[in-house]
């Protein structure tokens, strides 16, 4: 995986990758699943991450997020999200994080998204688990996202 880097003020950069390596378990074909990359990103950027398959980009997004594997651990690098070096903080810490000051779209929405649960009861689910509104604010903002969005009858998909 190659990522061009690029200077920027430090106040500028809300995530910044220095140097990470990802080890994966002994046994495996390779020792890493990523090694020594880097990147910044911008406030208000959007990163796509892309690369062939086994290339490291669910790896690297994972140990952004926080959610690696407990086999798979960050072996060396920095990982500062608003200039906060989040490799090792607690999961409580980092789960208040995902969601209210990073996220991500994962590769396979079948797997992130409840067939069992409607689309405004998952949205309304993640704002309640990071403490936003009532729920009836909660609701009112779901709707507005299914409508920033695009889809078809927003109240309707709501339910």
């Amino acid at each position: 995986m190659i990522a061009s880097i690029q200077a920027v003020a430090p106040y500028d950069v809300a995530l910044s990758i220095r140097d990470l390596t990802v080890n994966l378990p002994e046994g495996m074909e390779r020792t890493h699943a990523v090694e020594n990359i880097s990147f910044d990103l911008k406030r208000g950027q959007i990163l796509c991450i892309i690369g062939e398959s086994g290339s490291g980009k669910s790896v690297t997004a994972n140990a952004i997020m926080g959610l690696l594997p407990k086999v798979i651990r960050v072996s060396s690098g920095a990982i500062q999200l608003d200039g906060m070096n989040i490799i090792g903080l607690s999961p409580d810490k980092l789960r208040s994080l995902r969601g209210r000051v990073v996220s991500m779209i994962f590769q396979d929405p079948l797997s992130a998204l409840n067939p069992l649960m409607t689309v405004g009861a998952q949205i309304d689910e993640v704002m309640a688990a990071h403490g936003v509104g009532t729920p009836k604010s909660r609701r009112g903002r779901a709707v507005e996202l299914l409508t920033e969005v695009g889809l078809p009858d927003p109240e309707i998909m709501y339910h």
